[in-house]
């Protein structure tokens, strides 16, 4: 082999390193972040509740497997977070969609709140756990027995 031949070798074969290892990292850019929101976090604690929920059992029969990318939002904020997501569901009798709702406190695991499944066009509700007294239910404060309040009973 010509000395030309050999370092023409070796540019074809550093170009297609260096394009794999881009490739490597720009894949792992993108999947590693999409399991973590789909395994972890809010959708993890929504996919254990559903797993346990008597109601999802009764509807779809037991559980075959969720939807790979939960749709929807999270938000934390200094350890304060809300999360409303839609999982698909797969179970042996039937399919259906569930949305639920979730919050977390500071230092806590995320509680579900509640929410609904869907089976051929029919809402069925999701009872939540238990649900933290600092929780605010639709928005609205709440006083000592964790009840929203008036809004003329408010302090402005």
């Amino acid at each position: 082999m010509k000395q030309s031949e050999k370092w023409m070798l070796f540019a074809v074969l550093g170009a297609v390193v260096i394009v794999g290892l881009c490739l490597v990292c720009i894949v792992g850019a993108v999947l590693v972040p999409m399991r973590w929101w789909s395994q972890g976090g809010a959708a993890g604690a929504a996919k254990d509740y559903l797993g346990k929920s008597a109601v999802v059992a009764s509807e779809l029969g037991p559980i075959r497997e969720f939807g790979r990318f939960p749709m929807g939002s999270e938000s934390t904020v200094n350890g304060k977070g809300t999360a409303h997501l839609s999982i698909t569901i797969k179970g042996e009798r039937a399919e259906g969609t569930a949305e639920v709702d979730l919050a977390k406190d500071p230092g806590k695991e995320w509680k579900v709140l509640g929410g609904t499944l869907t089976v051929n066009g029919k809402s069925i509700p999701l009872e939540g756990g238990p649900v933290s007294p600092s929780a605010p239910l639709n928005g609205l404060p709440q006083n000592e027995a964790g009840q929203p309040e008036d809004k003329e009973s408010r302090d402005v």
